[in-house]
């Protein structure tokens, strides 16, 4: 004689064997459908907590920025300048004057090289007396405020005091080794 189980599922699969399968499957599906529920959440903390970091750093710059040093009143704050290498304004006017541009007469383009829009006939622009190279006024102007060489090649607008440097840079000690051929 068989013995007969108290079990619900065990009457149900000896009498429909299709039933312990679906019952299975129902299982599975409720567990891929909790995995998936653990999955999103976990995803959305984690934008959540970026989105915080974000807003953090965002609230930290513009303090930063609210309790920083004020600008001088006369736009002259030439330690902060010369700690970022740039010019003063007077020294730019007197290193590069601004003229009235004229495109030359070889069909070559007159692009600014900083905001790379055509230089136009009649434009105030800068060149720059150790390169040649010539800019809008403002581009060049933006440029030299931050930094002291040409945007183009690296050469100095104004010669350092220490002594002449070329315009490609310092120069590079010399090795005994020789150059390596060109590939």
């Amino acid at each position: 004689m068989l013995a007969r189980t108290n079990s619900p599922m065990s009457a149900a699969a000896a009498e429909h064997p299709w039933r312990a399968q679906a019952f299975g499957d129902a299982v599975a599906a409720q567990r891929s459908a909790l995995v998936l529920v653990i999955l999103a959440a976990f995803v959305r903390y984690l934008w959540v907590t970026l989105a915080m970091y974000c807003a953090l750093l965002f609230s930290v710059s513009c303090a930063a920025r609210a309790f920083g040093a004020p600008p001088a009143a006369d736009g002259g704050d030439e330690e902060a300048r010369a700690g970022r290498g740039g010019l003063s304004a007077a020294a730019i006017a007197a290193a590069a004057p601004a003229f009235p541009y004229e495109p030359p007469a070889a069909p070559a383009p007159g692009d600014c090289p900083v905001c790379l829009e055509a230089m136009k006939a009649g434009e105030p622009a800068r060149r720059l007396p150790a390169c040649a190279h010539a800019f809008h006024v403002g581009c060049i102007d933006m440029w030299l405020d931050s930094h002291a060489t040409c945007p183009v090649c690296r050469c100095h607008v104004v010669p350092r005091k220490g002594g002449k440097e070329p315009p490609e840079g310092p120069a590079l000690p010399s090795s005994t080794e020789p150059p390596l051929p060109p590939v």
